[in-house]
């Protein structure tokens, strides 16, 4: 197993650096690897514990490319300005700039991916995948793979289940690119708790959370 620092990768470490990764290398997931990444994600609590998901892991080469032109057709409108005029991203402020840039390279090079995981359940299911998404996630992230949760293949619903074989009745809800990743894994930043975070009712300030650092506990785990 292709364990990168897994053993030293505690929970807090795990939750405070795992985010959206955009940009891999080529290089291959092992089998043993995928096996550990999926095997963390059935281990999510499940409502009713009916365990609704079924992974769809696609490797096939041609499949990736097709699925990758698909992806494209969704990026082409949905970042169309991007598309027509790449100098545009320049202009953006600096976490912009960097989202979107790398979200253009991953619309781009997608089919070179070398696992290109379909979370599925029923049309109805896609609260229920939560929580194995975000295990599947920290998986990656304490094995050292990239990973990040797209849905830009949900506008060829059809076309994908097609390709896929995906029955009727499920749904293809999210599709997680896993790979070696080309950039850093963390840390994570984000806005401080205080600005997003009320008490007893909207807009109410929790005076801890006010009292507490910029960067929150961040630094302690990472």
């Amino acid at each position: 197993m292709q364990v990168k620092g897994a053993e030293q990768t505690g929970l807090f470490e795990a939750l405070y650096s795992t985010r959206s990764l955009r940009r891999f290398k080529k290089d291959p997931v092992s089998d043993e690897d995928l096996y550990q990444v999926l095997d963390a994600g059935i281990r999510a609590p499940a409502g009713g514990n009916r365990q609704v998901w079924h992974f769809l892991i696609v490797r096939d080469e041609e499949k990736r490319k097709q699925v990758a032109e698909l992806y494209w057709k969704t990026w082409s409108v949905y970042g169309k300005q991007y598309v027509d005029n790449p100098e545009t991203m320049d202009t953006l402020k600096k976490q912009q700039r960097l989202v979107v840039k790398s979200t253009d390279h991953l619309a781009r090079n997608i089919a070179d991916v070398p696992v290109h995981l379909f979370i599925c359940g029923a049309p109805q299911a896609g609260p229920s995948l939560y929580p194995a998404i975000q295990n599947i996630l920290l998986a990656c992230r304490g094995l050292g793979l990239g990973c990040v949760l797209t849905a830009f293949h949900r506008m060829h619903d059809k076309k994908i289940n097609e390709l896929l074989g995906i029955p009727e009745g499920q749904v293809a809800h999210a599709l997680m690119p896993i790979g070696w990743p080309s950039d850093k894994i963390g840390p994570v930043n984000r806005l401080p708790l205080h600005k997003v975070t009320s008490l007893d009712g909207w807009g109410q300030k929790w005076p801890y959370a006010a009292e507490q650092p910029e960067a929150g506990l961040r630094d302690r785990w990472t």
